[in-house]
C-alpha cells in the first residue's frame, strides 16, 4: 500500500498543478492546512471530504476562513490531540506513582509484621528486664517509623487524587471543546454527526418522530465584503445566540459549516418543526445588530429547510432532503421556510 510519503515526485507535481488553480478559483488561501484539504479532494483520498467540498462548490457559498477551518478540523488530526496525549502521559505517571507508593508502603508493613513476629517469639523465651527494654524501644521505633511512612503515603495519595481530579476536569473540557464551534460556542459539525447517528438509532427503536432544520444566513458573503470579517463573525454569533434561545431539552443546535446551522429535534413532528423554524426566522428578522462603531448594519435574514426522518433511510438522504428544502427557500427569494411537503412531488 502506498503511503503519503511514498508518492513519486512527478505525481505530486501533477497534483499540485491541479490543486493550486482550484484553490485560486475558490479564493482559498494556500496555507498548509487548506492545501491538505484540497490535495485530498483532488486525489479522492477521502470520499466524504470530496463530497462535502463538491456540495459547497455547487452551492456557490465560497470558502471563508471559518468553513475552511471547520473542514480541516473535521477530516484531519485535531489540534487538541497534543493536549490529549499530554493528559494521557500525566495519568500514566500518576498511576505509576500511586503503584510505587503503595509498593513501598507494602514493604514497610511487611517489615513491621516481621518485627512484631520476632518480638512475639522473644517474649516466649522468658526475656530479662534489659531484653524487654530493648524490645519496647525497638517496637516504639518501628511503630513510629511505620506510622510516619503511612502518613507520608496518605499525603502523597491525597495530592495525586487532586491531580487526577484536575486531569479529569481537563479531559471533560477537551471533550466539550472538541465538539464545540470556537466562534459561536454552539455544537460543531462533529457533534452534529455524532448526535444524528445516536438520535436515529433511538427513533428506530422507539418510533418517535425526528425532524431536522437546516438554516443558512442570507447574503452572508455581502456582510463580509461590505463590513469585513469581524462583522461577519458578529453576525454568525448573533444568529447562533438567537437560535440557541429557541431550542430546549434534547433539541440540538450546531454550526453545520460556514454560515449554515442545523437543529435536530427529537420527538418533534414535521409541523412542529416548521412552526419552530418560522418562529426563529421571524425573531432574527426583527432584530438589528450594530458594528463596533455602534452603527446599525444591514438587516439579517435566514432561509430554512425542514425535513422529517423516515425509518430505515440513509442519514445522507435525510440531510439531503432538508438541504433541498433549504435550497428551495433560497431559490424562491430567501427569508422563508420550506418543508419537505412543499417540495414538488416526483
Amino acid at each position: 500500500m502506498t503511503t503519503l510519503f511514498d508518492v513519486p515526485l512527478d505525481e505530486s507535481v501533477q497534483v499540485l498543478k491541479r490543486v493550486l488553480p482550484l484553490m485560486s478559483k475558490q479564493q482559498v488561501p494556500t496555507i498548509p492546512q487548506n492545501y491538505a484539504v484540497w490535495y485530498d479532494y483532488v486525489t479522492r483520498r477521502n470520499e466524504d471530504l470530496a463530497e462535502e467540498i463538491e456540495h459547497l462548490i455547487d452551492r456557490g457559498n465560497g470558502f471563508d476562513p471559518a468553513s475552511c477551518r471547520t473542514i480541516y478540523e473535521k477530516y484531519f488530526i485535531s489540534e487538541l490531540q497534543s493536549e490529549v496525549d499530554g493528559i494521557q502521559g500525566a495519568v500514566r505517571e500518576a498511576v505509576e506513582s500511586v503503584l510505587a507508593e503503595l509498593g513501598g508502603l507494602g514493604e514497610d508493613i511487611n517489615h513491621f509484621s516481621e518485627v512484631l513476629e520476632k518480638s512475639g517469639l522473644s517474649l516466649q523465651e522468658d526475656p530479662t528486664k534489659e531484653d524487654l527494654n530493648r524490645l519496647v524501644v525497638e517496637l516504639v521505633r518501628e511503630t513510629t517509623r511505620t506510622h510516619t511512612r503511612s502518613k507520608e503515603v496518605e499525603g502523597s495519595l491525597h495530592n495525586m487524587a487532586s491531580e487526577l481530579t484536575e486531569l479529569r476536569a481537563q479531559v471533560e473540557r477537551l471533550s466539550k471543546d472538541s465538539r464545540t464551534d470556537a466562534l459561536t460556542r454552539v455544537a460543531n459539525r462533529r457533534a452534529f454527526d455524532e448526535s444524528l447517528k445516536k438520535m436515529v438509532k433511538e427513533v428506530e427503536v422507539s418510533g418517535a418522530p425526528l425532524s431536522l432544520i437546516l438554516c443558512d444566513i442570507d447574503h452572508f458573503k455581502i456582510f463580509n465584503d461590505t463590513h469585513g470579517h469581524l462583522v461577519g463573525d458578529q453576525v454568525l454569533r448573533f444568529v447562533a445566540q438567537e437560535m440557541e434561545q429557541c431550542v430546549k431539552g434534547r433539541d440540538m443546535l450546531a454550526r453545520y459549516g460556514g454560515e449554515e446551522f442545523a437543529i435536530l429535534l427529537p420527538n418533534t413532528p414535521l409541523d412542529g418543526a416548521m412552526m419552530l423554524a418560522d418562529s426563529i426566522r421571524s425573531i432574527i428578522e426583527a432584530q438589528r445588530i450594530k458594528n463596533d462603531k455602534d452603527e446599525t448594519i444591514d438587516k439579517v435574514t435566514i432561509s430554512l429547510g425542514v425535513a422529517k426522518y423516515v425509518s430505515g433511510e440513509k442519514l445522507s438522504d435525510f440531510v439531503e432532503r432538508a438541504d433541498a428544502c433549504l435550497y428551495a427557500s433560497k431559490a424562491n427569494g430567501r427569508n422563508q421556510t420550506t418543508g419537505e411537503n412543499d417540495l414538488p412531488k416526483h
